[in-house]
């Protein structure tokens, strides 16, 4: 087990491992600033994780990709709440 720092003013949504996604959007949801974040980053990573059969938590990825993705598919499937959340996330992520 290991303790590990998040300063959540350089995680970089673009190439951020998923340590630094979770603090970022659990900052985001705690704050106010984004109340969907810490649950559009969950959704996110589960629906990444099963098309890419798991993941490692220190592997660099481009969440912005990741979350507009599962955004796209919400869209797609006619879920317009789910894709209304993603997108939230991902205009402030864009910011």
């Amino acid at each position: 087990m290991t303790e590990r720092l998040v300063d959540i003013s350089k995680v970089d949504p673009n190439n951020c491992d998923e340590i630094e996604m979770f603090a970022y959007s659990s900052h985001l949801t705690a704050s106010g600033k984004c109340p969907t974040a810490q649950k559009s980053f969950m959704g996110a990573k589960s629906n990444h994780d099963s098309e890419k059969g798991g993941g490692n938590l220190f592997d660099k990825e481009n969440w912005m990709d990741i979350v507009k993705e599962i955004m796209q598919m919400q869209f797609h499937a006619g879920n317009l709440k789910g894709y209304l959340d993603y997108k939230q996330f991902w205009d402030f992520m864009d910011k």
